[in-house]
């Protein structure tokens, strides 16, 4: 598996990059294909109704997501859980992690939290995970790099609230 950031992806059928955005993205399908991999593109940038008209405009069958809810909040792109029930069984990757929405959309980001301290409802997202038959691992994203010590704790609050989300929806 191969994970990218596409970019922005138009959301105007029209706009001529939209065609060039197509037509990389079906390129490296193809050769992800020849080496027997699928392309997870990372969700966040685009609301969930564009992101599949795009998936079903690019028609490769190692095409899928990587499902981040936070970038969702980040970019103001829309509510993550209804878009991952959309997405349903194209989810093949997900990163967990959580956000607040922007005081300013459009204007400024979100701001990146702890997993469990954002705007993310993270039971309703183990939830819709287990309910679309997600089956693959739940990778942590927190960079603060700047703050090694504090990243390892986060991620370390991040593992404990998996575990304990994950056996209350067994």
């Amino acid at each position: 598996m191969v994970g990218i950031h596409l970019g922005f992806v138009p959301h105007d059928k029209s706009d001529p990059e939209y065609r060039q955005m197509l037509d990389i993205t079906r390129d490296v399908c193809d050769h992800c294909k020849r080496n027997g991999q699928a392309l997870h593109l990372e969700t966040g940038q685009e609301p969930v109704d564009v992101l599949i008209e795009f998936l079903d405009d690019v028609d490769r069958d190692n095409l899928f997501v990587n499902f981040d809810p936070a970038n969702m909040i980040l970019y103001g792109a829309g509510e993550p859980i209804p878009a991952l029930e959309k997405l349903g069984s194209r989810v093949r990757s997900v990163h967990c992690k959580d956000a607040t929405w922007s005081d300013k959309p459009g204007e400024t980001w979100g701001r990146e939290t702890p997993l469990g301290e954002g705007d993310i409802d993270m039971s309703a997202f183990v939830k819709t995970l287990k309910k679309i038959g997600y089956e693959g691992p739940l990778t942590i994203e927190r960079e603060i790099p700047e703050e090694p010590t504090r990243q390892k704790v986060e991620i370390s609050g991040a593992i404990d609230l998996l575990e304990r989300l994950k056996m209350q929806n067994q």
